[in-house]
């Protein structure tokens, strides 16, 4: 990833909708029919991705080429994460893995890419945009305004009554602290002024999904903080830090994490249905159009057609 590039921002659409789409994962049949169920025009609409274009579904190849549309805008999702690193020399790759008996050997190939990348030829214009990938998209100015990320925007979980196992006991790194709290779970958001002032790069915490310290940069692909907290609550336990909306966070749409139904919390709109999940009754791939609460499910019925259904965000808070 250009490391110049890590936040892009792009004003708001006064011609056309903007829509975003969850976790592709290669599913671009799905994706073709939602985007004509909602008619959308190229010549004035534009889609944004939270990421995860490639593995696990039938046409990675297909959501890589994507990038090159003027019309789309995508963030980096851990699978991207992964490929690039896949591409690097062994000696400096983050992902690396011990293979034995013919298993995979690095994190990529083990998590879907080897089904598809060994036969794939990647055209350099498609490297140049993966290269330069952004980590956090921001669309539009005040009440207009709102996020693209491929997983949170949380800054720091913190467990003090070892509610979850995601956490280690005992935390370190330079992350904030919170209030003190020692009766309760917490979770602490960047905020709105925390993007525009320039997030912390360096800043340093435990992170539940990449199950070691990482930073800002790791935390923005591979967290899984709110989601555990939102666990927490649905659990009947209290959390503080956890509402509807967090304040000074404008909405961000986010995925990563595969859910049965679009989901809100904390001001973040999860869209990660599982569209590559084809055995599930409930998962499919998901479209919102972005400021609003509307949100397009497609998935294949067991005749093998693609249906179309709309429904809206489920809140916790």
């Amino acid at each position: 990833m250009n490391q110049d590039n890590k936040i892009i921002r792009l004003p708001a659409n006064k011609t056309g909708r903007d829509f975003v789409l969850g976790d592709l994962h290669g599913t671009t049949d799905l994706l073709r029919a939602l985007m004509e169920h909602v008619a959308f025009d190229p010549k004035k609409d534009r889609l944004f991705s939270v990421g995860d274009l490639i593995d696990r579904g039938e046409d990675s190849p297909g959501g890589l080429t994507l990038l090159l549309e003027p019309w789309f805008h995508a963030v980096l999702g851990n699978h991207e994460d992964m490929m690039m690193d896949y591409l690097l020399p062994r000696a400096r790759q983050k992902y690396p893995m011990e293979s034995a008996n013919g298993l995979p050997d690095h994190a990529f190939l083990f998590n879907g890419g080897e089904a598809w990348f060994r036969n794939y030829r990647m055209p350099a214009e498609v490297k140049d945009r993966l290269e330069s990938l952004p980590l956090l998209i921001v669309v539009g100015e005040g009440d207009n305004r709102f996020h693209v990320v491929h997983a949170d925007l949380v800054r720091n979980l913190l467990d003090p009554v070892g509610q979850t196992a995601s956490l280690p006991w005992e935390t370190t790194g330079s992350a904030p602290k919170g209030s003190g709290k020692v009766d309760r779970p917490e979770v602490i958001f960047f905020t709105d002024s925390d993007i525009d002032a320039g997030l912390p790069w360096g800043e340093t915490r435990y992170i539940p999904g990449f199950d070691t310290f990482g930073t800002v940069a790791d935390s923005l692909t591979w967290d899984r903080s709110l989601v555990h907290a939102i666990n927490m609550k649905r659990r009947g336990l209290p959390v503080e830090g956890l509402a509807i909306e967090a304040p000074g966070l404008s909405p961000t749409y986010c995925g990563h994490t595969p859910l049965r139904k679009p989901l809100m919390a904390a001001s973040h709109r999860f869209i990660d249905t599982g569209g590559f999940m084809r055995k599930s009754l409930e998962s499919g791939l998901s479209l919102t159009e972005a400021l609003t609460d509307r949100v397009f499910t497609a998935k294949r019925n067991y005749n093998g057609n693609i249906e179309i259904v709309e429904r809206e965000f489920d809140r916790i808070g």
